[in-house]
């Protein structure tokens, strides 16, 4: 897939990388691009890059088992998973505070 793009309607999580638009548009070592989805709105997404390490919380591994639950294991392209950037925000903040 082509180097991590942004669209314009994009909203960025501050909390998850400072300057998650940069110059050269490409993912930062250790970091992966989700897709967070709206349960209630399908058409409504944001896009973030998250830290690798983040993903060991066992917040985020709920989260993880309800994309696997919602799209399957067979997800082309960026990972979706069904959660607003708002609840997603206290979830990575709340894994933060843990570690």
């Amino acid at each position: 897939m082509a180097p991590w793009t942004v669209k314009a309607s994009t909203k960025a999580l501050p909390s998850c990388v400072p300057g998650v638009i940069r110059d050269d548009k490409r993912i930062p070592k250790g970091y992966l691009p989700i897709v967070l989805v709206r349960d209630d709105e399908g058409d409504e997404e944001t896009r973030v890059l998250v830290r690798v390490k983040d993903l060991k919380d066992t917040c985020m591994a709920a989260l993880l088992e309800m994309a696997e639950q919602q799209f399957g294991y067979g997800q082309h392209g960026v990972l979706r998973i069904p959660c607003d950037a708002q609840r997603f925000e206290h979830v990575l903040n709340m894994a933060r505070a843990q570690s």
